[in-house]
C-alpha cells in the first residue's frame, strides 16, 4: 500500500461508501440473517432478544433506501485514478464517503487507515 510509495508505487485508496448492488440486497441480507438466527441456541436467541432480527431489518432497508444507484461514480474514481497524470492518493465515492471518510483523509495516515 502507501508504505510501497518510496520504491515508486503510487497507491490510491478508493473508499465507497453505500451503494445499491447485489451483495446489499435487503432481502437477501435478512434472509441470510433469518437462517442465521434459527441455527442459534436458545440462550444467544435470548441474550439478543426476539426484537433483533425485526430492528437489523429495518436498520438494512434504511440503508439500501438511503444508498446510491449510480455505481459509475465508484468506476470513474477507478478510472481517474489509473488513467490521471496526477491521481490522488484516496477518493471518496458517495455522498455518506463524503461525510465520514473525508474528515479521515485529513487525518495522518497512520490514523485514518486505522479507522
Amino acid at each position: 500500500r502507501r508504505e510501497m510509495s518510496p520504491f515508486g508505487v503510487k497507491v490510491s485508496i478508493i473508499e465507497p461508501g453505500c451503494f445499491q448492488t447485489g451483495m446489499t440486497s435487503p432481502e437477501a441480507t435478512v434472509k441470510a440473517l433469518e437462517r442465521r438466527w434459527e441455527k442459534l441456541p436458545a440462550e444467544t436467541q435470548a441474550a439478543y432478544g426476539h426484537h433483533y432480527v425485526e430492528a437489523y431489518s429495518q436498520c438494512i432497508n434504511l440503508l439500501h433506501r438511503l444508498s446510491c444507484s449510480r455505481l459509475s461514480i465508484v468506476t470513474g474514481c477507478m478510472e481517474h485514478a489509473l488513467l490521471a497524470r496526477f491521481p490522488r492518493s484516496r477518493y471518496a465515492a458517495g455522498w455518506d464517503a463524503r461525510l465520514v471518510l473525508l474528515p479521515l483523509s485529513y487525518c495522518p495516515a497512520w490514523l485514518s487507515d486505522a479507522a
